[in-house]
């Protein structure tokens, strides 16, 4: 095995296109930013340069590279039944949909990224629970704090310190309720800290939440039968199912996600410093783009655009928080603490190698994004992909069924 010095971190690695250390790339690329963020690679997808718009990949980064595909057809068949049930105004159907069309493909990621083990199975229904009573407690709420607002019985207005006190109080306490299961499983029992483990974790929760409220808030309209009885324009219903189904589950699930990911991150031993309040590893700047990304829009609810602006400013929002999301996951994988493979004891005459450097191993692995032999190390050197992509099932089984080098 030939080796090389890798010029981000120093050490010794075997020879590829990636430091299998630390995941930078061989030599310098165009447009790769500074030294630490390797923009040209993402490193969940790493054949994705991190700020191209991938939503699967952004959003279910644990996935197998054949299983992307299947992902990106389901999450288009979503907005296909969204808008397929809006447009003969099918209200019912609609509000199926939006109940069960993510929260489906979510469930899906969870068994395909082989959740359950860890993040446990236990973990993820006591966030779910919470996540589901939050949204149900959040819609009965904001129904209450809209009453408080409305003209009195004596046609007298609210005043206008109340109305936009609501309308920020409202939005703060959505994003309290929101965050609150996946720190509540932080603190209780967060199992091996990985970063994709808090984004899962996040994220589930995050969906659960926001469909739960969306339930509560529209199974009242079940009553009215399998078709709308209100009039609504078809456009109307269109956007507004576009919005409840796919733009606010996704822009929480994309906050509560990278607060997950931080708040789970473990940064590395050999770097010999901690990370600082700011850096995009700490929670710090992930809740503060969530409680500004939220209170916007309390403020935008409060002056009351044109529906038409309501609309682009929901999806541009949905766009920004699934990039931060990626950022985030790019981040917190490229600087965590790395799952190193033990010595293989299954062979007690084996010697093993001296070495003082991390970088170098005789282990070899299947890498799962290229599907190459490569050495087992925290990145593919081949490809780039962070080792902590896969789930630790999938490391476990690679490992104990390693290649094993014939002679032609």
């Amino acid at each position: 095995m030939t080796t090389m010095t890798c010029r981000i971190c120093a050490v010794i690695v075997p020879t590829g296109e990636f430091c299998g250390n630390c995941g930078a790339t061989a030599t310098p690329r165009r447009g790769d930013g500074p030294p630490w963020l390797r923009l040209s690679a993402y490193a969940a997808a790493p054949g994705e340069h991190v700020l191209r718009p991938a939503v699967i990949s952004t959003m279910f980064p644990a996935l197998p590279r054949h299983s992307r595909v299947a992902f990106g057809v389901a999450l288009v068949g979503v907005l296909v039944l969204l808008v397929g049930t809006a447009l003969p105004m099918w209200l019912a159907a609609l509000i199926g949909v939006v109940g069960a069309g993510l929260p489906a493909l979510f469930l899906a990621y969870l068994w395909e990224a082989d959740a359950g083990a860890d993040p446990s199975t236990g973990t993820l229904v006591v966030v779910a629970l919470l996540s589901i009573v939050g949204g149900v407690g959040w819609n009965f709420a904001t129904d209450v704090a809209a009453a408080r607002v409305d003209d009195d019985a004596l046609g007298l207005p609210a005043s206008t310190l109340d109305l936009l006190l609501t309308c920020l109080a409202i939005p703060v306490g959505f994003l309290v309720l929101l965050l609150a299961p996946t720190i509540v499983a932080r603190v209780w029992r967060p199992g091996t800290r990985e970063p994709l483990h808090g984004l899962v974790i996040g994220a589930f929760g995050a969906v659960c939440f926001v469909t739960a409220g969306s339930m509560a808030g529209l199974a009242p309209e079940l009553t009215s039968g399998p078709a709308d009885p209100d009039g609504q324009s078809t456009a109307d219903l269109v956007v507004g199912g576009l919005l409840q189904g796919l733009a606010v589950p996704l822009t929480a699930a994309a906050v509560a996600g990278a607060v997950g990911a931080t708040l789970w991150f473990v940064p590395r031993r050999d770097i010999g410093r901690a990370p600082r309040w700011y850096w995009l590893t700490s929670p710090l700047p992930a809740i503060m783009f969530g409680l500004i990304a939220y209170l916007g829009l309390g403020v935008l609810d409060f002056l009351s655009p044109p529906s038409d602006v309501e609309t682009v400013v929901y999806a541009l929002l949905t766009v920004v928080a699934l990039y931060v999301l990626r950022v985030v996951v790019h981040v917190t994988l490229l600087h965590s603490e790395p799952d190193r493979a033990e010595p293989d004891r299954a062979e007690p005459d084996r010697a093993e190698p001296d070495r003082a450097e991390p970088g170098v191993t005789d282990e070899l692995v299947l890498c799962p994004e290229c599907e190459h032999v490569v050495p087992d190390l925290p990145f593919c050197p081949r490809c780039g992909l962070a080792a902590q992509t896969a789930s630790r099932a999938s490391r476990a089984r690679r490992r104990s069924q390693r290649p094993v080098p014939v002679s032609s």
